[in-house]
């Protein structure tokens, strides 16, 4: 993606002729397709008049240079009628005002941004929104979410604003009181549920402790030994008296 300002004052370089036949003045956008429709070259003494190059001409852009095939693709307005109306209309993105479908203002387009392959228009940089008093620095909007590009108003799809990509430093202050009070309540509920459960951990643990607990051995009953069974023993004999002889 390449900002549209990085386009404008870039040298325009033939390759065939190995001539820089100018610079570039403007872009010429086109609404209905989204995209880059041609060029306007600022001649520089080169040429005695106003000179276009449709887009589809462009071989390359680069960081130092547009390039295009030859010279001859940088043409005169009235040569391309299919561009004619394009160039009066006169169609531009940057400062103009952002809205939703449903009627919410999204802010300034700041700047748009272009796929230097296909011309194609990817996303438009917003400044100064003020979504719900929440967005106050740059965000950016897709592309496939802008339904209109007219003179006073851009339109973007009814509920687009959740696709816009924030910058950290354009969320407002009362937003990130509201994400910080958020937390803090979060926080609090998350330490009481955890106080909660280790309360009933510990209780459950004594609860058990108690179930296995063991048995001292002076509660047990001894158990009788066979010797020790009054019921098992064999009855003692009884002595036997001996009668003197005589």
């Amino acid at each position: 993606m390449k900002p549209s300002r990085k386009f404008l004052s870039l040298p325009i370089v033939s390759l065939q002729e190995g001539q820089q036949i100018g610079y570039v003045k403007n872009l010429i956008l086109d609404a209905g397709t989204k995209s880059l429709a041609a060029i306007i070259v600022d001649p520089k003494g080169f040429f005695k008049d106003q000179r276009i190059i449709p887009y589809t001409k462009v071989v390359s852009v680069g960081d130092d240079a547009i390039t295009i095939d030859k010279e001859s693709h940088v043409e005169k307005t009235s040569n391309l009628p299919e561009l004619l109306e394009l160039v009066k209309d006169k169609l531009t993105i940057i400062g103009t005002k952002m809205i939703t479908e449903s009627g919410k203002t999204l802010g300034i387009a700041d700047e748009y941004y272009v796929d230097p392959g296909s011309g194609k228009i990817t996303q438009i940089e917003i400044s100064s929104g003020k979504l719900d008093g929440f967005l106050s620095g740059k965000a950016w909007m897709p592309a496939e979410y802008i339904t209109t590009i007219g003179h006073d108003v851009i339109v973007t799809q009814k509920g687009s604003e959740s696709a816009l990509t924030v910058a950290d430093k354009g969320i407002s202050e009362s937003f990130k009181n509201f994400l910080h009070s958020t937390s803090h309540l979060a926080s609090e509920t998350t330490h009481t549920l955890s106080s909660y459960f280790k309360k009933q951990k510990l209780a459950n643990e004594a609860e058990s402790s108690e179930e296995k607990q063991p048995i001292a051995l002076s509660e047990l009953q001894a158990i009788p030994s066979d010797e020790e069974n009054p019921d098992e023993q064999s009855p003692p004999e009884n002595p036997q008296t001996k009668e003197p002889l005589g």
